[in-house]
């Protein structure tokens, strides 16, 4: 747990917000559609005093996208977008900011000049050797669509309410850091008992199966997929003249940096510059095509049936089509694509016997949980178990049968529930618990990590006042607000 919480710490405590300029990997993407008066069409709210742009809300849902995409391995598509509800979100997000920018404002808190040219100096996107690069800058702003005035209002208001921040902050107690340190680091002695199924537990007819596929139809639906009319246009093959080559990258270099943020040599992103390149190229030929097959003056090479949960084309870009619609080439490392949405086939259910497999091991995973849960309950009442010694929320190590991924699993459990007796089941076992001694403190951890327990105790101070400070200023402050969400 301790090393998780190393690694995680700034995790630890839900802040109000994402700030606006969480710079890198911040691309802009479609968030829909939204109702704006006429005459405030420039802006998504007002608090107070001051508005809320909408150059502002496309900017913080971009962040919140990419967010949220990274979490789950860039899979999230915008329809998932849509029911997470990160618009809204997004409106809460800066809705909370701007409130807290008024009362700066009342206070009068400023950002000057110095403090801009200050953190534009220290933030190492910008930066070539540690040092701040105009150019760098210039280009980190072109490619994510923001002007400089843009991107330092944004960084205006971070710094206003970070100065805000520092004024209402309050330090850790010594008894509230002993008080989460006894959290943190009590320590259990366990016994430990293994609970598992055996064959004649479980018995699934195929009449169960059946009425379990009557009962449950919503969930077994078919995938929604797209026929596509598709024209391929591969990469130009005809030889690159390496001084054109050489001018492109230096150029856009910026854009080709190793994983700690250094700059490729020439030499180094020499193979990936070559592919933009021909791309750039190629790029007036694939306008040319996509309007004439839009016109209807060329056909398609190709006609492809995906599904909505294909990779290998820009499903994002798919998913938010209309039908009949072409569009916009697309640029892959192979070449162009333009496509045509032909069909939209939307989710229907399945039949029971496409959906048989899947029901059947739904059903087996269903009634196998009831089973072993309904046995651990009854092997509590006799719990017998055997002593493992004394464990924290830290401790690694293997029991029981589970790894020590899967043993951690079991520890938390253990730490976040207030029964003596209890029990996880994990996989297909469950693993029953008794709690025979407890140490409330381990002093030796605390002041190892005295500092790392400081820090969470002020940050949840702070997002305790920050939240009931945003209360009170909802209730001072006017909030209109005229976007109106899907």
């Amino acid at each position: 747990m301790i090393t998780w919480m190393q690694r995680h710490k700034k995790y630890l405590v839900i802040t109000i917000w994402i700030s606006t300029i969480a710079f890198v990997g911040a691309g802009f993407v479609g968030w829909g559609a939204y109702d704006l008066n006429k005459d405030r069409a420039a802006s998504v709210a007002k608090v107070g005093n001051q508005t809320i742009s909408v150059q502002e809300f496309q900017t913080t849902y971009a962040n919140f996208y990419n967010f949220y995409n990274n979490m789950l391995g860039g899979k999230l598509t915008q329809e998932q977008a849509d029911q997470m509800g990160i618009d809204k979100m997004v409106m809460n997000n800066l809705i909370n900011q701007t409130l807290l920018l008024n009362y700066a404002n009342d206070m009068g808190i400023v950002a000057t000049e110095n403090d801009i040219k200050e953190a534009l100096k220290n933030n190492t996107n910008f930066q070539e050797d540690g040092i701040f690069n105009k150019n760098i800058y210039y280009a980190a702003l072109k490619n994510r669509r923001m002007t400089p005035s843009d991107y330092e209002n944004s960084l205006k208001r971070d710094i206003i309410i970070n100065k805000l921040q520092s004024f209402l902050k309050l330090p850790a107690t010594e008894k509230e850091i002993s008080l989460f340190a006894s959290a943190f680091f009590m320590e259990d002695k366990l016994a430990v008992s293994t609970v598992m199924l055996d064959a004649s537990d479980i018995s699934i007819k195929e009449e169960d199966t059946k009425a379990y596929w009557e009962k449950n139809k919503a969930n077994y639906l078919t995938k929604k997929s797209f026929t596509l009319d598709l024209i391929k246009l591969p990469l130009s093959t005809t030889t690159i003249d390496t001084k054109a080559l050489e001018e492109f990258y230096n150029q856009e270099k910026y854009n080709y940096k190793h994983e700690d943020g250094k700059l490729m040599s020439f030499e180094e992103a020499k193979d990936k510059a070559s592919i933009d390149f021909r791309l750039k190229n190629d790029k007036k030929i694939a306008l040319e095509t996509y309007l004439a097959f839009k016109k209807g003056e060329t056909s398609a090479t190709e006609t492809k049936v995906i599904y909505e949960d294909d990779t290998t084309l820009p499903v994002d870009k798919i998913q938010v089509a209309t039908k009949d619609e072409v569009l916009k080439p697309i640029a892959l490392n192979d070449g162009y694509i333009i496509i045509k949405v032909k069909e939209i086939t939307l989710p229907e259910p399945m039949s029971y016997e496409m959906a048989k497999k899947t029901a059947y091991n739904d059903l087996l995973t269903e009634t196998k949980m009831t089973a072993l849960d309904k046995k651990a309950q009854a092997r509590l009442s006799t719990f017998n178990g055997t002593a493992i010694g004394f464990v924290s929320r830290d401790t690694v190590k293997s029991i029981a049968g589970l790894n020590e991924a899967k043993s951690a699993e079991f520890f938390s459990y253990v730490f976040d529930n207030t029964t003596k007796k209890g029990y996880k089941i994990i996989d297909d076992k469950a693993i029953l618990y008794e709690v025979l001694e407890q140490k409330l403190l381990n002093e030796e951890k605390a002041k190892q990590y005295v500092s790392m327990i400081s820090e969470n105790v002020a940050q949840t101070k702070q997002t305790e006042l920050n939240q009931n400070l945003i209360k009170k200023l909802a209730s001072q402050y006017k909030v209109e607000q005229y976007y109106k969400g899907k």
